[in-house]
């Protein structure tokens, strides 16, 4: 525990909004996709992927995408 833990947060949520760390696929769509598009572009990855490609299909089955 850091005892400038607070100020940190209220420091880092000024900057980057009240949830800074989403979870789910939906939440972060356009950081994924930005980051496939990147990866793409830069000659890292053979071609454009989807989000949920990234994913085993059936982690995505519970999560109904």
């Amino acid at each position: 525990m850091l005892p400038w833990l607070y100020a940190a947060v209220e420091q880092t949520q000024s900057v980057m909004g009240r949830d800074f760390w989403p979870y789910g696929l939906k939440a972060n769509d356009t950081t994924l996709r930005t980051f496939l598009r990147y990866s793409y572009e830069q000659g890292l990855a053979g071609r454009l992927f989807e989000p949920a490609e990234l994913f085993a299909p059936e982690s995505l089955q519970a999560y109904r995408i």
